[in-house]
Protein backbone atom coordinates (compact mmCIF):
# COMPACT_ATOMS: atom_id res chain seq x y z
CA UNK A 1 0.00 0.00 0.00
CA UNK A 2 2.88 2.03 1.21
CA UNK A 3 4.42 1.57 -2.46
CA UNK A 4 1.20 2.13 -4.54
CA UNK A 5 0.49 5.66 -2.49
CA UNK A 6 4.70 6.94 -2.90
CA UNK A 7 4.49 5.75 -6.60
CA UNK A 8 1.27 8.24 -7.07
CA UNK A 9 2.75 10.93 -4.97
CA UNK A 10 6.03 10.80 -7.36
CA UNK A 11 3.51 10.66 -10.76
CA UNK A 12 1.46 13.35 -9.28
CA UNK A 13 5.06 15.38 -8.56
CA UNK A 14 6.47 14.66 -12.15
CA UNK A 15 2.81 16.01 -13.81
CA UNK A 16 3.31 19.11 -11.44
CA UNK A 17 7.11 19.33 -12.82
CA UNK A 18 6.08 18.85 -16.07
CA UNK A 19 3.11 21.60 -16.39
CA UNK A 20 5.60 24.37 -14.53
CA UNK A 21 8.24 23.86 -17.78
CA UNK A 22 8.30 26.41 -20.53
CA UNK A 23 5.47 26.65 -22.92
CA UNK A 24 7.83 25.67 -25.90
CA UNK A 25 10.20 23.15 -25.62
CA UNK A 26 12.21 21.02 -28.25
CA UNK A 27 12.42 17.25 -27.57
CA UNK A 28 15.06 14.80 -28.26
CA UNK A 29 13.82 14.34 -31.89
CA UNK A 30 13.55 17.99 -32.40
CA UNK A 31 9.92 18.00 -32.22
CA UNK A 32 8.44 21.33 -30.60
CA UNK A 33 5.71 19.81 -27.73
CA UNK A 34 3.28 22.81 -26.61
CA UNK A 35 2.28 23.03 -23.18
CA UNK A 36 -0.16 25.67 -21.88
CA UNK A 37 1.66 29.19 -21.31
CA UNK A 38 0.64 29.76 -17.85
CA UNK A 39 2.23 33.45 -18.00
CA UNK A 40 -0.54 34.26 -20.92
CA UNK A 41 -3.39 32.63 -18.85
CA UNK A 42 -2.61 34.99 -15.87
CA UNK A 43 -3.17 38.74 -16.20
CA UNK A 44 -0.46 41.20 -15.97
CA UNK A 45 0.73 40.98 -12.98
CA UNK A 46 -0.55 38.10 -11.35
CA UNK A 47 2.37 35.61 -10.68
CA UNK A 48 -0.15 32.95 -9.40
CA UNK A 49 -0.08 29.69 -11.85
CA UNK A 50 -3.43 29.46 -9.37
CA UNK A 51 -4.72 32.12 -10.66
CA UNK A 52 -4.56 31.09 -14.16
CA UNK A 53 -5.60 27.68 -13.81
CA UNK A 54 -9.07 29.58 -12.07
CA UNK A 55 -9.40 31.87 -14.98
CA UNK A 56 -9.29 29.11 -17.65
CA UNK A 57 -11.66 27.02 -15.33
CA UNK A 58 -13.75 29.34 -15.17
CA UNK A 59 -13.75 30.20 -19.01
CA UNK A 60 -14.12 26.73 -19.61
CA UNK A 61 -17.48 26.81 -17.61
CA UNK A 62 -18.84 29.81 -18.61
CA UNK A 63 -18.57 29.29 -22.15
CA UNK A 64 -20.39 25.30 -21.43
CA UNK A 65 -22.91 27.17 -19.19
CA UNK A 66 -23.90 29.79 -22.18
CA UNK A 67 -23.83 27.57 -24.77
CA UNK A 68 -26.23 24.80 -23.04
CA UNK A 69 -28.25 27.63 -21.78
CA UNK A 70 -28.85 29.07 -25.48
CA UNK A 71 -29.50 25.52 -26.65
CA UNK A 72 -32.22 25.26 -24.01
CA UNK A 73 -33.41 28.67 -25.06
CA UNK A 74 -33.45 27.15 -28.97
CA UNK A 75 -34.99 24.51 -27.49
CA UNK A 76 -37.34 26.12 -25.51
CA UNK A 77 -38.50 28.52 -28.33
CA UNK A 78 -39.27 25.91 -30.64
CA UNK A 79 -41.04 23.53 -28.02
CA UNK A 80 -42.62 25.11 -25.49
CA UNK A 81 -46.24 24.29 -24.61
CA UNK A 82 -47.12 28.10 -23.77
CA UNK A 83 -46.38 31.25 -25.11
CA UNK A 84 -44.56 32.47 -22.11
CA UNK A 85 -42.29 29.91 -22.08
CA UNK A 86 -41.18 29.99 -26.10
CA UNK A 87 -40.58 33.89 -25.07
CA UNK A 88 -38.07 33.01 -22.27
CA UNK A 89 -36.43 30.33 -24.93
CA UNK A 90 -36.32 33.12 -27.41
CA UNK A 91 -35.02 35.87 -24.84
CA UNK A 92 -32.24 33.57 -23.18
CA UNK A 93 -31.28 32.76 -26.52
CA UNK A 94 -30.72 36.00 -27.71
CA UNK A 95 -29.33 37.45 -24.22
CA UNK A 96 -26.76 35.04 -24.29
CA UNK A 97 -25.41 34.53 -27.38
CA UNK A 98 -24.12 38.01 -26.54
CA UNK A 99 -22.23 36.99 -23.50
CA UNK A 100 -20.60 34.23 -25.98
CA UNK A 101 -18.39 37.28 -28.11
CA UNK A 102 -16.72 39.02 -25.31
CA UNK A 103 -16.31 35.64 -23.61
CA UNK A 104 -14.00 33.88 -26.62
CA UNK A 105 -12.07 37.22 -26.86
CA UNK A 106 -11.00 36.62 -23.13
CA UNK A 107 -9.77 33.34 -24.22
CA UNK A 108 -7.91 34.46 -27.47
CA UNK A 109 -6.45 36.89 -24.97
CA UNK A 110 -5.18 34.42 -22.65
CA UNK A 111 -4.10 31.88 -25.70
CA UNK A 112 -7.00 29.37 -24.64
CA UNK A 113 -9.17 27.06 -26.76
CA UNK A 114 -12.72 26.82 -25.31
CA UNK A 115 -14.64 23.67 -25.87
CA UNK A 116 -16.98 24.16 -28.70
CA UNK A 117 -19.17 20.77 -27.80
CA UNK A 118 -20.98 19.72 -24.32
CA UNK A 119 -20.75 17.44 -22.42
CA UNK A 120 -22.56 13.58 -23.38
CA UNK A 121 -24.18 14.39 -20.24
CA UNK A 122 -25.88 17.70 -21.35
CA UNK A 123 -26.57 16.42 -24.90
CA UNK A 124 -28.12 13.30 -23.45
CA UNK A 125 -30.55 15.81 -21.08
CA UNK A 126 -31.16 17.84 -24.56
CA UNK A 127 -32.37 15.13 -26.26
CA UNK A 128 -34.61 13.39 -24.51
CA UNK A 129 -36.17 17.46 -23.80
CA UNK A 130 -36.58 17.41 -27.45
CA UNK A 131 -38.67 14.23 -27.24
CA UNK A 132 -40.89 15.04 -24.72
CA UNK A 133 -44.41 15.89 -25.05
CA UNK A 134 -45.05 19.49 -24.84
CA UNK A 135 -47.78 19.29 -21.56
CA UNK A 136 -44.41 17.84 -19.73
CA UNK A 137 -41.20 19.75 -21.36
CA UNK A 138 -42.64 23.61 -20.08
CA UNK A 139 -42.49 22.40 -16.44
CA UNK A 140 -39.52 20.16 -16.65
CA UNK A 141 -37.75 23.36 -18.98
CA UNK A 142 -38.34 25.70 -16.18
CA UNK A 143 -37.42 23.28 -13.84
CA UNK A 144 -33.73 22.40 -14.98
CA UNK A 145 -33.34 26.56 -16.30
CA UNK A 146 -34.43 27.49 -12.47
CA UNK A 147 -31.16 24.70 -11.47
CA UNK A 148 -28.89 26.08 -13.83
CA UNK A 149 -29.31 29.82 -13.42
CA UNK A 150 -28.52 29.24 -9.80
CA UNK A 151 -25.19 27.66 -10.18
CA UNK A 152 -24.44 29.97 -13.00
CA UNK A 153 -24.93 33.35 -10.78
CA UNK A 154 -22.78 31.52 -8.32
CA UNK A 155 -20.00 30.73 -10.42
CA UNK A 156 -20.24 34.52 -11.97
CA UNK A 157 -20.27 35.55 -8.38
CA UNK A 158 -17.05 34.32 -7.71
CA UNK A 159 -15.45 35.06 -11.09
CA UNK A 160 -16.84 38.87 -9.93
CA UNK A 161 -14.10 38.72 -7.12
CA UNK A 162 -11.01 36.96 -9.46
CA UNK A 163 -7.37 38.84 -9.28
CA UNK A 164 -7.97 38.52 -13.23
CA UNK A 165 -8.83 42.12 -14.21
CA UNK A 166 -10.74 40.46 -17.63
CA UNK A 167 -12.35 37.78 -16.01
CA UNK A 168 -14.21 39.98 -13.25
CA UNK A 169 -14.71 42.82 -15.38
CA UNK A 170 -16.58 40.11 -17.47
CA UNK A 171 -18.77 38.69 -14.33
CA UNK A 172 -19.34 42.07 -13.67
CA UNK A 173 -20.42 42.87 -17.07
CA UNK A 174 -23.10 39.71 -17.27
CA UNK A 175 -24.19 38.56 -13.75
CA UNK A 176 -26.92 40.89 -14.04
CA UNK A 177 -28.01 39.61 -17.25
CA UNK A 178 -28.03 36.05 -15.56
CA UNK A 179 -29.85 37.38 -12.31
CA UNK A 180 -32.28 38.90 -14.16
CA UNK A 181 -32.89 35.90 -16.30
CA UNK A 182 -32.63 33.56 -13.23
CA UNK A 183 -35.42 35.70 -11.33
CA UNK A 184 -37.78 35.76 -14.37
CA UNK A 185 -37.18 31.70 -14.00
CA UNK A 186 -38.28 31.53 -10.35
CA UNK A 187 -41.45 33.72 -11.21
CA UNK A 188 -42.33 31.54 -14.26
CA UNK A 189 -41.98 28.15 -12.62
CA UNK A 190 -44.12 29.35 -9.62
CA UNK A 191 -46.52 29.35 -12.49
CA UNK A 192 -46.02 25.59 -13.42
CA UNK A 193 -45.97 23.89 -9.84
Amino acid sequence: MKKNTLLAMMLLAAVILQCCQPADRTGAAGDTTTAVDHTRINSPGSAAIGDGIQTAMFLEKAVLMIKLETEWGRLAREKGGSLRVRNFGKGAEEELTTVKMPLNAIAAAKGLKLPDVLPVKEQVRLREMNRMEKEYFDKLYLKMVLEDYRKNIELFKGAVNSPDTMVSNFARRFLPVLEKRGLQAVHFSKRYR
